[in-house]
């Protein structure tokens, strides 16, 4: 180990934890030979690098040190597959609150139910009207002119909802397809 990775661990493990920096500890938790060791400690100390002060909590022995690190592993690692997972289902790692979008939902939503599936992720100002249209459409053509004009318009509608989330996604809020662009000041 070189002495900057060293001095670099044994700096984290005094500003981190209360485990005593004894030459057992040490040489364990860095790995470096027992010489190397007592050698670089009498050294930080003279230099007088080990002068802060040390935390009032946290993992006062090697164990628990150890056991904060293997979780802190595992949480990196948890958070990594969480952004792949979010990369392949279009739902982003929850960084602004958690108040992510699913893409793919709010596409498929009003893919298959129109603008009702905007309310996920649309402003209720151009949902709701939407969806008073669409009730009302459904509601009074007859199903020979309903039929094609729903091939047409669910289509549109799926890419509404895709277009919702994103915007949703990149902004933290719920933003218009057209009415909440920003003004330029």
């Amino acid at each position: 180990m070189k002495q900057k990775d060293f001095e670099a661990r044994v700096l984290e493990i005094w500003l981190l934890s209360r485990v005593p920096l004894t030459l057992a500890h040490v040489q364990h938790l860095t790995g470096a030979s027992r010489a190397n060791t007592k050698k670089a400690l009498d050294a930080m100390t003279v230099e007088g690098v080990l002068g802060a002060e040390r935390p009032k909590s946290g993992p006062a022995t090697v164990a628990e040190l150890e056991k904060m690190r293997t979780l802190t592993s595992e949480v990196a690692g948890s958070r990594a597959l969480a952004r792949a997972a979010g990369a392949v289902t279009g739902k982003a790692l929850a960084g602004r609150g958690g108040d992510e979008k699913s893409v793919v939902a709010s596409g498929g939503l009003s893919l298959v139910l129109g603008p009702l599936g905007w309310l996920y992720a649309a402003p209720l100002r151009e949902a709701i009207p939407g969806v008073a249209i669409y009730v009302g459409v459904c509601s009074f053509l007859p199903h020979v002119l309903l039929m094609p004009l729903l091939g047409i318009l669910a289509p549109i509608s799926g890419l509404a909802g895709v277009y919702y989330a994103i915007r949703h996604n990149q902004t933290g809020e719920r933003t218009g397809l057209f009415s909440d662009r920003k003004k330029s000041k």
